[in-house]
């Protein structure tokens, strides 16, 4: 080609381009799922870009040719050290300072360089560009500026990266690798614009870029330099709505998010760089708490600006990518409502329980002490008009009987003033228990009871909730045969089948309309409390009767498992 010929340098410095450029092309096709990376894409091309303008320059034979390659390079080189800036706040996660008017000044400022190096061939930035082993030049003072401001941009970026290598222990190892691929550049670039010393710039700038290029690639490659795994934790961390502290090794803050910026009153970074112990904002309470045992949860009272919190604090210690502990990170859960709801569903508890407790002693002195009242009543009577008759001996044997109902209902009510407050419990075996009822039902009231079993019921064991409810079911049912009913006779029938266990009461009183009491509409508190306690246990109740018919009360009962007794 007419003013180009081969130089040994073309191998070296196309070899560079090419492998920048597959760098390059991969961070593009990142570019829209990872924060950065097109920033970093297009600072690879603009190295790329230099490379091959330095092949150019090295290959031209030509003095005018090689001064334009030469003026070609120096305008990329601003360009490239803004966008390397601008990766380097994305990456540390200082969006906050890439506001229009920064980015206005920036991209004026290369506007300006750009357009000097263009008129009167870059005059106005060169005093004066010779060959000499290869091009260099003279920078006028207007030159010097705009490279004093490429190392200030250096110096910012770099600046940016040794603060995410302290706050970010997450990030060391890539923040390094960049760093160390950074050296050679820093180094090279002042010394060329200065004339400090004879540097050939093309060499050493693709080698500096072969080596930045390569601190990049193991950062990509080997510690994920773009993973979205740590982008999405850092953004959960900082929008989490519980406070987060990070401390390093020494107990100082090295950050915090913005719900902990907002529950501990704090308008700047004041804290970071400082104990915790020693930050005079800092509740006690939280020291005390982010100073125990790592991986542990407490409880702590903190004064903070909204008043006195309740807070959950958990401690964890951090490691880096070997294990070795760097720091520890503080989550603060504010739980101040939270237990306000548990006070308030503590006090409906209490309240639903008194409730219960006054609806179950309600039931008890139903069942014992107003069938006893009820029977007395009706032997009352039976016993005033024996003694009109003259009969004392029947007054003798009834006022006995009633003497004995009275002394076992006093029983009944002390039983249940002192089972006040619990679940009533019926000890031993349930049918035994059962058929004493009957009996003393047979014997006090003088009703035929009977007890029909159906299917294997002696190796039933009743829970004694259930077996309680079940007995007081029947007593009621037995009381409303012989108060109401005037029954001679009742017979109570128990089967299991299928996990159910059925009881049924059946007497041979007069019986009554059905559909009238299972309306509610007779005032019979007996009939409610059996069909409640049906339902407490899961259960099912069901009366039928017809005058002159008697009557049947039947409950199915669900069993929780087939239990047995063992022989």
């Amino acid at each position: 080609m007419i003013g180009y010929h081969y130089h040994p340098m073309l191998w070296a410095t196309l070899g560079s381009a090419a492998f920048i450029s597959a760098i390059a092309a991969y961070l593009w096709r990142r570019r829209a799922d990872t924060k950065g990376a097109s920033t970093l894409a297009l600072v690879a091309l603009l190295l790329v870009a230099w490379c091959l303008a330095g092949a150019a320059e090295s290959a031209a034979t030509e003095f005018a040719t090689q001064r334009a390659w030469f003026v070609f390079r120096d305008a990329l080189t601003l360009p490239g050290v803004i966008l390397g800036l601008w990766f380097a706040l994305l990456y540390a996660g200082l969006e906050r300072w890439l506001i229009r008017p920064v980015a206005a000044v920036l991209v004026a400022a290369v506007i300006a360089h750009v357009s000097l190096e263009v008129i009167d061939g870059g005059r106005l930035l060169w005093s004066s560009i010779q060959s000499s082993r290869e091009i260099m030049g003279e920078r006028t003072g207007l030159g010097l500026v705009f490279a004093a401001f490429v190392i200030a941009i250096f110096l910012l970026s770099t600046a940016v990266f040794l603060v995410l290598f302290v706050r970010s222990p997450a990030h060391r190892v890539p923040v390094a690798l960049i760093l160390m691929g950074q050296v050679a550049l820093r180094i090279m670039y002042p010394l060329v614009v200065f004339n400090v010393a004879y540097v050939p710039s093309i060499v050493t700038g693709v080698l500096g870029f072969d080596a930045l290029a390569a601190m990049y690639a193991i950062a990509l490659f080997r510690f994920r330099l773009f993973d979205l795994v740590p982008v999405a934790r850092q953004t959960i961390l900082q929008h989490m709505p519980d406070a987060m502290l990070v401390l390093d090794a020494k107990g100082r803050v090295a950050d915090f998010n913005l719900a902990a910026r907002r529950f501990l009153g704090t308008p700047s970074e004041a804290f970071v760089g400082t104990r915790l112990r020693g930050t005079v904002r800092m509740p006690l309470g939280l020291v005390s708490a982010a100073a125990g045992p790592p991986h542990q949860t407490s409880d702590a009272a903190l004064e903070t600006d909204e008043g006195a919190r309740i807070c959950q604090v958990t401690t964890t210690d951090l490691t880096d990518w070997q294990g070795a502990p760097i720091g520890r990170l503080v989550q603060i859960h504010d739980i101040t409502e939270l237990r306000a709801v548990e006070e308030r569903l503590l006090g409906q508890e209490r309240a639903l329980t008194a409730a219960r407790e006054r609806e179950r002693l309600g039931r008890d002195l139903h069942d014992s002490l107003g069938q006893v009242l009820g029977y007395v009543g009706l032997q009352a009577a039976t016993i005033r008009k024996l003694a009109i008759d003259g009969r004392l001996a029947d007054v003798d044997e009834r006022l006995a009987r009633v003497a004995a109902i009275a002394a076992g209902a006093q029983s009944d009510v002390r039983r249940t003033i002192a089972e006040l407050g619990r679940s009533p419990q019926v000890g031993g075996d349930f049918l035994a228990t059962l058929r004493d009822r009957l009996d003393a039902c047979q014997r006090d009231y003088g009703i035929a009871t009977s007890l029909a079993l159906a299917g294997p019921m002696d190796d039933t064991r009743v829970p004694p909730e259930m077996a309680a409810h079940l007995l007081r079911i029947v007593d009621e049912a037995v009381a409303n045969a012989i108060r109401h009913g005037r029954a001679r006779a009742a017979r109570v029938s128990l089967e299991r089948t299928d996990g159910f266990l059925s009881l049924s009461v059946e007497d041979d009183g007069v019986g009554f309309e059905a559909a009238p009491v299972l309306a509610g509409c007779d005032g019979r508190y007996g009939l409610r409390f059996m069909r409640e306690r049906a339902e407490e246990l899961g259960g099912q109740f069901e009366l039928t009767s017809s005058p002159g018919h008697g009557a049947r009360v039947t409950v199915r009962i669900p069993l929780e498992t087939d239990r047995r007794v063992a022989p």
